[in-house]
């Protein structure tokens, strides 16, 4: 009886063990070291993968394109973070670009929650582990009135055309759609809409112009 209770014992163990060892291999999986070797944007980065070089883009983050209002002050930030450092990758997967989604740390910093938490990004569509985190750091940052939210981006100005013509078509991302809609001096609205040079938010001198980047007409010009 002694013996068939350490053997059953025994088997108890080794499960315990066999367990233990999947769950750890699982987690693993999903954690990965790399060197950053170039930083693209600021969300964007270049490392090596199996002597493959392989771009790896912040998840749940979006920041202003290249270009765009604050974009290179983004970049700066990213590559002081993690250019030619060990970075871990977390919580990873590809996207339809082929690039790396992943959460990304720099020895004990979030670099994710830290380029939200300067107000140099937005929360993108992806779905996040750590999404109420970073959701936070988006929010703090928007009290805060930091980065993107500071004004510094918000245009209030039409610029002028070649030809001395103000350029008063006012480009705008709807935010709840993310439709592209351009409104009139006439429009009911038009003193309320905002352009934000961090966004594709744009002046046009014309209506063709607008309706050639693919906007449309708002209803409150009718």
């Amino acid at each position: 009886m002694r013996l068939l209770f350490l053997f059953i014992l025994l088997i108890a163990v080794t499960s315990l063990l066999l367990n233990a060892k999947l769950i750890s291999d699982r987690i693993t999986s999903k954690r990965a070291v790399f060197q950053v070797s170039e930083v693209i944007d600021g969300d964007t980065f270049k490392i090596m993968s199996n002597n493959e070089e392989r771009r790896v883009r912040l998840m749940g983050v979006d920041i202003p394109e290249t270009g765009k209002c604050l974009s290179s002050e983004a970049k700066d930030k990213l590559t002081q973070l993690v250019l030619g450092k060990d970075v871990v990758l977390e919580d990873q997967f590809s996207d339809p670009y082929g690039r790396i989604m992943a959460n990304v740390y720099a020895g004990n910093i979030f670099v994710n929650k830290e380029m939200l938490s300067s107000g140099l990004g937005r929360m993108d569509y992806y779905e996040n582990p750590h999404k109420e985190e970073l959701k936070a750091a988006y929010a703090d940052a928007k009290f805060k009135k930091l980065g993107i939210f500071s004004g510094i981006c918000i245009s209030k100005t039409p610029p002028v055309s070649n030809k001395g013509i103000p350029c008063a078509i006012k480009g705008n991302i709807d935010d709840n759609t993310q439709k592209k809609i351009y409104f009139l001096p006439g429009c009911r609205n038009y003193s309320q809409v905002t352009i934000d040079l961090s966004t594709a938010d744009q002046w046009f001198c014309s209506e063709n112009e607008a309706v050639t980047a693919g906007f449309t007409k708002s209803t409150t010009c009718n």
